[in-house]
């Protein structure tokens, strides 16, 4: 593939170039960063072509189904209005230019839903290593954990659910509304809605996954795609369900493995260095290194301070006898010198 010849719509309409923009893995980032590095001069070619698919893919699943209805009527109204243009005979280019017609449309759309949504909504969110307790107004404590987002509305009626919004990983301690008329209460994440009446869990949603572990009360998980409507799954103390790849699976844990991190530490039981590493790149944003990929798959157990990752590497260090070296956020597992 010649991409040195691509101009912004074949740039876009290639799908190897869409999936580095929109679901970035090691392939399409090794790939695409060193031809950028042969290939300067189509900088800003590939700054466009990048701005369009973000616009193409914004999300806009918090509005209701009837919002997003009445906006797909009046886009799909505009589209069939307009005469195709005299001579165009590329289909792909002809299908780019009504997506950013649509686009063009929708983002003012969203803009104006944007502006209302700011004032009727209230957000938080966290740095790598930064943690923040947030308390909403029924008075449900939420301890918000590092490179995490939540949103929820200012005002809540007690004829309608509570709910909340999360991008990350959060412990909520819901308050039980028995006297409302709704005393629901939704987290919502990209995957799973998680319902409760009072309780207390652990939530992380990364990468495509979620998992819900509960402490203490009964919750409900239904998963946010529409077409696993019928998958309904109910958890109890010291189960843990995970939804990953449109699985939904439940099992066995100790919850306080998996909360210990509002509390200050970090619990690792018969956990992969993968997984370790992960969490570290999530919660701290730490790039990881390691030098010989087998190495991924070992089990460690073990605690630490949650504010002090030194400890952590020593741990791993006398454990598999590795050599594990720290510079600013990087950190490298190696085989120990000779």
């Amino acid at each position: 593939m010649d991409y040195s010849q691509y101009d912004v719509e074949d740039f876009v309409t290639d799908a190897f170039f869409s999936r580095w923009v929109k679901r970035p893995d090691d392939e399409t980032k090794v790939f695409w960063e060193q031809w950028m590095d042969k290939h300067p001069e189509k900088s800003d070619t590939i700054a466009q072509a990048k701005s369009i698919l973000h616009i193409l893919n914004f999300r806009v699943e918090e509005a209701s189904r009837e919002e997003q209805q009445e906006a797909k009527t009046y886009i799909m109204r505009q589209i069939n209005s307009k005469q195709p243009r005299k001579g165009m005979i590329n289909f792909q280019k002809r299908y780019l230019s009504m997506a950013a017609a649509i686009a063009l449309l929708l983002v003012g759309s969203y803009f104006m839903w944007h502006i209302g949504n700011i004032l009727t909504y209230q957000e938080y969110a966290t740095h790598f290593g930064e943690q923040r307790e947030v308390i909403l107004p029924d008075s449900t404590r939420i301890k918000l954990n590092a490179n995490s987002r939540l949103r929820f509305k200012k005002a809540w009626a007690d004829d309608l659910a509570r709910e909340v919004w999360l991008e990350g990983e959060a412990f909520f301690e819901v308050v039980k509304k028995p006297e409302a008329k709704d005393g629901r209460f939704i987290v919502h994440t990209h995957e799973l809605d998680v319902e409760v009446l009072g309780t207390s869990f652990n939530i992380e949603a990364r990468h495509g996954e979620t998992q819900v572990v509960l402490n203490t009360g009964k919750v409900k998980l239904q998963p946010a795609n529409a077409s696993q409507e019928g998958e309904t799954l109910f958890l109890e103390p010291g189960e843990m369900a995970t939804l990953s790849e449109d699985q939904l699976v439940k099992t066995l844990v100790n919850p306080t493995v998996y909360s210990a991190w509002k509390d200050n530490r970090l619990f690792f039981e018969n956990e992969s260095i993968e997984k370790i590493a992960q969490r570290l790149t999530d919660t701290y944003g730490y790039e990881i290194q390691v030098e010989n990929e087998e190495w991924l798959a070992y089990k460690f157990t073990g605690s630490c301070p949650a504010d002090d990752i030194s400890i952590l590497l020593v741990a791993l260090s006398e454990s598999f006898d590795f050599n594990v070296t720290q510079v600013n956020q990087q950190i490298r597992i190696q085989q120990p010198a000779l």
